[in-house]
């Protein structure tokens, strides 16, 4: 059985203010690996420093999930939170660079272990379809946010402060939430093992629409970045500046996509997001060299709001294609996707680029794409009440 609560609003924060610190943590730490290198003295390994971590969250997510369906969404997100804080700790206090590696490898698992149990404490605290589709945008808006504010306040801070105050802005936000769970009733759980039963049509879609969007997504984003600094000739900063008007557009995009899946339906709404993605991916393939930055950013809008609108209706759906007792299974899977599928662009179009022309290699990528979610859009219409054994 999965944890019940008679407290929904405390457990739909819980969950928002969690995905929100897991993306801030990111972010935060990207603004401060060059001052870590240079009291660290990392090097060619500074980049470990984010791969590890995402390469272990990406390892633990489905597994995570799983567990936390054996032993309870509130026990299963306390430890996870518990290990997540403890990590930043040692991150703000490591003195070498191996120290801060094996901390950033826990961070990881732990941050695998809060996502989808948070997933579950909502879907468990509120039950109700419309009140759990506007919940499911507010929590991916807060996660929208921390995109938004992450560099910025993590720039502030470790200018201010030195590079050690990004873990521990980690460990001042994590700690209230921490504490906040420990509100929430523990609620049941279901020691047996529950792979094997029959996940939703519903769920497989949401698993494709998943790596589609975060394929595409964080690959124009990667693409883009290289354009802007190597063929426009313009600085980091420049090329940062670029994609703020797109990720701040998905804030709203998130909250409507909310309201928009109460009425219409989720897949309904998924497939009218990758298609502004599709308007947006499509318009870049027709970029060169002499591009003016404000074009750039126009056609990063309608991939921005796209997104923004896909993100809650598929947790929606993924939710509903499951039983309540397997949502720590199905949040597990479809964060599982969209971790691969981010990866998976940056591998491929890096490939691209570097193996042809770089204009060439840029279009190629983006056709790419645009395939990619032309056919999720297909998957996305296909009718999804039968039932898949996983």
């Amino acid at each position: 059985m999965h944890v019940t609560t008679t407290r929904p609003a405390l457990a739909s924060g819980v969950a928002a203010a969690s995905f929100f610190l897991i993306t801030l943590n990111a972010s935060l730490v990207t603004t401060a690996l060059p001052s870590i290198g240079r009291d660290l003295g990392a090097g060619p390994a500074l980049a470990w420093i984010l791969t590890l971590y995402s390469l272990v969250f990406a390892a633990c997510l489905l597994p995570a999930g799983a567990w936390t369906d054996r032993v309870g969404a509130r026990r299963a997100f306390a430890i996870g939170m518990t290990g997540f804080v403890a990590a930043a700790l040692i991150c703000a206090v490591a003195g070498s660079l191996a120290l801060l590696l094996v901390a950033r490898a826990l961070q990881g698992a732990a941050a695998a272990a809060v996502l989808p149990s948070g997933l579950a404490l909502l879907t468990a605290a509120v039950p109700d379809p419309v009140r759990r589709t506007r919940a499911v945008g507010q929590w991916s808006a807060a996660g929208a946010v921390a995109l938004v504010v992450g560099s910025p306040v993590g720039g502030a801070i470790t200018t201010s402060f030195g590079w050690p105050a990004a873990f521990w802005l980690n460990v001042v936000v994590g700690l209230p939430v921490l504490i906040s769970v420990l509100g929430l009733p523990p609620g049941t759980r279901n020691p047996r093992r529950t792979r094997g039963g029959p996940l939703g049509a519903q769920a497989v879609v949401s698993t494709v629409t998943g790596f589609a969007v975060n394929f595409s997504s964080y690959g124009v984003i990667f693409v883009v970045t290289l354009l802007v600094q190597q063929v426009l000739g313009r600085s980091a900063w420049t090329s940062g500046l670029v994609f703020v008007p797109m990720t701040v557009l998905i804030v709203p995009a998130n909250l409507l996509a909310g309201r928009l899946t109460a009425r219409f339906g989720a897949q309904q709404v998924m497939v009218l997001g990758q298609g502004l993605m599709l308007v947006g991916l499509l318009g870049l393939c027709s970029v060169d060299e002499r591009v003016a930055l404000w074009v750039l950013v126009g056609w990063l809008l309608p991939i921005g709001a796209g997104a923004g609108l896909v993100a809650p209706a598929m947790t929606t759906l993924m939710l509903d294609g499951v039983a309540a007792a397997r949502a720590g299974f199905g949040a597990g899977l479809l964060n599982a996707s969209r971790q691969i599928g981010s990866g998976a662009a940056a591998a491929l179009f890096g490939a691209l680029l570097g193996t042809t022309h770089f204009l060439a290699g840029f279009r190629v990528s983006l056709v790419v794409a645009v395939v990619v979610v032309a056919v999720s859009i297909f998957f996305g219409r296909v009718p999804t009440s039968g039932k898949v054994k996983l």
